[in-house]
């Protein structure tokens, strides 16, 4: 396999390689700003699993996380996951984000799950959810169309 060109890519594949210990992302200042961290992986599912801290930053005049980094937070999982079983130099990149807000997300850490519902040759479908660390409430779901490259 050659080594990824991608640096998020690299990551993912880390993350696999470790047995799935918790991995903060440090791929990107967005990301590292975030406070992303990869938590789980089910390779028969095709599901990844996620946590995020967003800062005061991130929140909204309402003291809830603004939608946009919301909508960004959903978009490292659905590409995350997809890049989590395609082999270097193959990589993904969001082509269609959409995403559905089912209720306010508050200040503090966040868990996403996200799935890839179909994979084909040039494109991938993939969905995911936003909530507390839990996961027992949905507070936005989001769907993706990526692009596979490589």
């Amino acid at each position: 396999m050659q080594p990824p060109t991608n640096p998020d890519h690299a990551l993912i594949l880390r993350f696999l390689a470790q047995a799935t210990q918790p991995l903060a992302m440090d791929s990107n200042r967005l990301a590292a700003d975030l406070g992303l961290r990869l938590t789980g992986w089910d390779a028969d599912a095709r599901v990844l699993s996620m946590s995020a801290c967003p800062g005061e930053q991130h929140v909204q005049g309402n003291g809830v996380v603004q939608g946009g980094v919301v909508a960004t937070l959903l978009d490292f999982g659905l590409a995350f996951v997809v890049m989590a079983v395609l082999a270097p130099p193959r990589s993904a990149a969001t082509v269609a984000l959409n995403v559905h807000f089912e209720r306010p997300a508050p200040r503090g850490e966040v868990a996403m799950r996200a799935r890839i519902d179909r994979l084909g040759g040039s494109l991938a479908f993939a969905s995911a959810e936003l909530g507390p660390v839990d996961l027992s409430q949905v507070w936005a779901r989001a769907t993706a169309t990526l692009a596979v490259r490589g």
